[in-house]
């Protein structure tokens, strides 16, 4: 049986790091958006994600968007109205993003009846108002623009396609994490969302525009021509605003909660796709059901959420109308973990925004989270597990950059699966899922969050309300470095004569960085196994287990079997690399096991070769960390010719292009 360890007497001590880890002051060193962009991705141009300087002397209250889209010629005309508030007694120059580098060009800027002077800046358009605009006092502007919009960079911005058998036409947008103003002027920046936003968006009567929000109606425009309106009462960063316009098949479906939340699910997809999409799509109302289970109530119950269609080959979660890349929908449910990941950004970046773009892991991370518990949740904790697992990079993820303010805001896996394993650590640290799920809960509900913007060291002294420990060591060298701990783990049984024999265990950690986690740690002691959580914030660390009783005999130690932590083993000096074992030997049935002893993190393949000199077996098993046991293959005795029979054979470990052989026996 498997049993907590309270019941057994446990001293421990540890030494504590004595480097700290903080937020730093801004993301990208204080450099402005060009700057940033010329000294770090000069091919990446928008991937920066910061906002032209002195947009944060303003902050957007209302905005009106009005689009004609002409999806015969790719036309787009536009204008938008925001309605701002001073943030700056000598506010005069209003600093809108907005790129007129592919394709798009203002045609006017007004304030109400009256023309206002303008310049085009490098990706933005300085508004001169005819007086400096007090602290706290509204205003507003309006900009007009038309053209044929060309995406900035592959499928970003606004782009027209075609779909299906009679290549019919589909407007798409994609604006994270900077590209909005390469379709609308806006703030392109995530810390400031429009309270309220209505969405006009005019399109041929043979197409259907789908977008964020409610829709309010729609209504005749010109002959052919018809206006859908969308009004989002909640605030939206400008990332979140989205377009989707084809010919486009819906419907609606009722969902009411556990939790009592009533909210339509409303889905647009292209009618190739309808079928396979109604049952792609099928448990929605049931992740929406079980997200509120891990972290409250639906942020937008009075609005909607689902799916638009469109052709991108990844999705995005729009707010309350998430846009689906066409390839996920196959009438199998393959893709049901991207339907949760998206949902889960409605809490985790459409109502909680980072408040600058170096915080993306608060999104994707927890996006990426929701994954793992929806597979715990529908197939159970092995799935769970496994999911974690696969998720988890050969060499954690080493030179790929930090978690924490990445450069570009997207540079691959690492905020997605090192932040979902991030919260996964805490999960395990906190040893007690009622207070993991009630801090999540927490996080996602209280504190004036909800609907406003966060940072990591927010989610970070939030932790500390459910620890005893102060979490920051445990988070920022993970969040910061590509480091992990290379743990040694030593143990030893005294005889206690007359009194209970003791178990000593002492693990220890050897990379340049310092962590602060607590380690469980399984005793085998035969017929039960007692699980010791050790705390390692220093150099090292050691406990004392006072046997329960004379009979128990320690037959095994092992550090993380199930894998709570990212580390890796630190192989003992003494230990020679390579192959060190093979058993059985002789094997008399189809199972041999080779164990192999690996220094670092290593390329490894294994071999069988008969008594010709043949090849008979070969796998390469890429990229391979060392465990603190050694690591083993086992081999099934079946190779290019069969069968093995009964014969001598060598076995051939290859471990970064250095070989170890090791002979054995098979007997039938």
């Amino acid at each position: 049986m498997v049993r907590q360890f309270a019941t057994i007497v446990l001293i421990a001590t540890f030494v504590m790091s004595a480097t700290a880890f903080a937020q730093p002051d801004r993301p990208h060193g204080g450099l402005t958006r060009l700057d940033w962009e010329a000294k770090f991705v000069p091919d990446k141009g928008p991937e920066d994600g910061d906002s032209a300087p002195g947009s944060e002397r303003y902050d957007i209250l209302r905005s009106q968007l009005d689009l004609r889209l002409d999806t015969n010629n790719g036309a787009v005309d536009g204008s938008v109205t925001h309605v701002f508030a001073s943030l700056d007694d000598t506010l005069q120059t209003v600093v809108i993003d907005f790129s007129t580098a592919h394709g798009l060009g203002v045609d006017s800027v007004t304030r109400g009846a009256d023309a206002l002077p303008y310049q085009i800046d490098g990706d933005a358009v300085l508004v001169r108002l005819p007086a400096a605009v007090a602290t706290g006092v509204e205003d507003s502007v309006t900009v007009a623009w038309s053209g044929v919009p060309s995406s900035p960079d592959w499928r970003r911005g606004l782009w027209l396609e075609d779909h299906g058998p009679d290549d019919a036409p589909i407007y798409g947008s994609m604006s994270q994490p900077a590209y909005a103003k390469y379709w609308w002027p806006c703030k392109d920046r995530p810390d400031d969302k429009i309270d309220r936003l209505v969405m006009r968006y005019t399109v041929r009567d043979d197409m259907v525009a789908a977008a964020p929000g409610l829709l309010q109606g729609t209504t005749p425009a010109n002959p052919g021509w018809v206006t859908y309106e969308w009004l989002s009462t909640y605030p939206i960063a400008s990332y979140l605003v989205s377009v989707a316009v084809s010919d486009y098949v819906s419907w609606t479906e009722a969902c009411v909660t556990t939790l009592g939340t009533n909210v339509p699910v409303v889905n647009f997809v292209y009618p190739e796709d309808e079928s396979d999409a109604r049952f792609d799509l099928g448990r929605t109302c049931e992740m929406i059901d079980v997200c509120e289970s891990w972290y409250g109530a639906y942020p937008f119950g009075d609005e909607k959420y689902g799916h638009a269609e469109f052709n991108w080959g990844g999705a995005m979660e729009h707010q309350t109308c998430t846009s689906m890349g066409t390839g996920f929908f196959n009438g199998l449910g393959t893709a049901w973990n991207i339907v949760i990941h998206e949902l889960a950004h409605q809490w985790f970046g459409d109502s909680l925004t980072p408040r600058i773009w170096a915080d993306i892991w608060l999104n994707e991370g927890f996006a990426t989270y929701s994954e793992a518990l929806w597979y715990e949740y529908d197939q159970g904790t092995a799935a769970y597990h496994d999911f974690l697992r696969r998720g988890r990079d050969p060499n954690d993820w080493a030179g790929q950059g930090p978690v924490y303010d990445p450069m570009p805001v997207f540079p691959g896996r690492i905020i997605y699966d090192k932040g979902a394993w991030i919260l996964h650590m805490l999960r395990g640290r906190l040893d007690d899922d009622d207070t993991f799920f009630q801090l999540m809960t927490d996080w996602a509900q209280d504190d004036g969050r909800p609907l406003d913007d966060v940072i990591t060291d927010e989610f970070i002294a939030h932790c500390n309300g459910y620890s005893d420990h102060d979490l920051d060591e445990f988070f920022w060298p993970y969040l910061l470095t590509d480091e992990v701990p290379h743990l040694r783990l030593r143990y030893s049984v005294a005889d206690g004569g007359a009194d209970p024999d003791t178990l000593r265990i002492d693990l220890s950690q050897s990379q340049n960085t310092l962590f602060d986690n607590v380690y469980p740690i399984h005793v085998n002691l035969g017929d039960t196994e007692e699980i010791v959580r050790l705390r390692l914030a220093g150099p090292a660390a050691s406990t004392t287990l006072v046997l329960p009783s004379a009979d128990d005999s320690v037959e095994g130690v092992a550090l993380d079997p199930v894998r709570w932590v990212l580390w890796q083993a630190v192989v003992e000096s003494e230990m020679s690399v390579g192959l060190t074992n093979v058993h059985p030997n002789p094997a008399q049935n189809d199972w041999v096991v080779f164990t192999y002893a690996l220094e670092r993190t290593s390329t490894v393949s294994v071999a069988v070769y008969d008594v010709k000199g043949r090849r008979v077996f070969h796998r390469d098993l890429g990229s391979v960390v060392p465990e603190l046991d050694g690591n083993t293959f086992a081999w099934d005795c079946r190779g290019d010719y069969g069968r093995a029979s009964s014969s001598v054979y060598w076995a051939a470990v290859t471990i970064d292009g250095a070989r170890s052989v090791r002979k054995f026996t098979i007997i039938r």
